[in-house]
């Protein structure tokens, strides 16, 4: 393997494209080592749970690298009574009409909801919630992120549901998705952009 990364990184350095030699190959090292930038932010809020299968839907946007609409297919699958994995498709699409989808699978823990303090609150505020890590894993793209295709990024989630669920509106979902190479990325897409 690092044979492999040192033929490549010859090859991108002769070409001059030394900076994406840098994004060449697994990056686990680097997600394990620090040195990651946030790559995009998403917001997003449920829509749709049935709480018998785990299985849901979620709507918002995203910010960073990556602006635009955000949809989320989850699945949550308890592995004990206060932890879950999970397996979600998200597809992010932006202004340019250019989108790109990820296979989302990680793990979580459900907070138990703070008690009640009736002098501060009227009564509970959070039903279920708790925080999540993830690897978004991009596995299909068009336009500018086909490059992206097979790369993996870290991510931090929390997901939380209000007691007092309203219609349409079932919870929020606030994500951080990483990279070790987000100048690459950024540079490689504006240069799409501009040709």
């Amino acid at each position: 393997m690092a044979n492999r990364r040192s033929i490549l990184a010859g090859l991108f350095g002769l070409g001059g494209l030394g900076a994406i030699a840098k994004a060449a190959g697994p990056r686990e090292e680097a997600v394990l080592g620090g040195g990651l930038e946030l790559f995009f932010a998403q917001r997003d809020t449920v829509i749709n749970f049935n709480g018998n299968t785990g299985i849901g839907d979620q709507l918002g946007t995203t910010e960073g690298v990556i602006a635009g609409t955000s949809i989320t297919n989850f699945q949550f699958i308890p592995t004990s009574q206060t932890t879950i994995k999970f397996d979600n498709r998200c597809i992010v699409s932006d202004l340019d009409g250019d989108s790109i989808i990820f296979d989302v699978n990680g793990t979580g823990t459900f907070l138990a909801p703070p008690p009640s303090d009736p002098a501060h609150a009227l009564g509970n505020l959070m039903a279920l919630g708790g925080p999540l890590k993830a690897t978004y894993t991009a596995i299909i793209a068009t336009g500018k992120y086909q490059f992206l295709i097979g790369r993996k990024f870290p991510a931090k989630m929390m997901a939380c549901n209000a007691v007092q669920n309203s219609v349409g509106v079932l919870g929020q979902v606030y994500v951080e998705v990483y990279s070790d190479f987000v100048g690459v990325i950024a540079s490689a897409i504006k240069s799409y952009k501009a040709s």
